[in-house]
């Protein structure tokens, strides 16, 4: 026969492992951004880490979108300062990310504009993958509320 558990005891088991998949999840970011940038190593060295940390991130955001679960509950303005600081922080990351591999230099006009064109594409590629996603997340959610 099986046991069964206090709800109380699921609930915090459940919370104590999504907890300790956060903190695994930013220790691969933090691997990756050690062997990049301390260690310098070629992406060849790392790319399975890279790979696993992009698949994860992808399974999490593509399950939350598709369950409705996707900030779904939140008032438009708070969608929105979320939708513009992500992107924001994203592209500037990514910015910087390229001003390093890339090794633009910032006394030349041409590599400026490249950068600057570049946090641009970015940004917008960032806020219309956002968009989408609230609109898929939100059209699920009113989806299971008719049922």
């Amino acid at each position: 026969m099986r046991k069964i558990e206090d709800e109380r005891i699921v609930a915090e088991k459940r919370k104590i492992n999504s907890k300790a998949f956060g903190i695994c999840f930013l220790a691969l970011w933090g691997i990756l951004l050690y062997r990049q940038f301390i260690l310098q190593q070629d992406i060849t060295e790392y790319i399975d880490i890279f790979l696993l940390t992009l698949g994860v991130s992808m399974y999490v955001t593509v399950h939350s979108v598709f369950k409705g679960f996707y900030l779904t509950y939140r008032n438009k303005i708070y969608k929105k300062k979320v939708k513009l600081i992500s992107a924001l922080v994203g592209s500037a990351a990514f910015v910087i990310v390229q001003f390093f591999v890339a090794d633009y230099n910032l006394t030349n006009w041409n590599d400026i504009l490249k950068l600057i064109a570049s946090f641009i594409v970015f940004l917008l590629a960032w806020i219309t993958a956002q968009s989408l996603l609230f609109r898929i997340s939100d059209k699920k959610a009113n989806e299971d509320l008719e049922e």
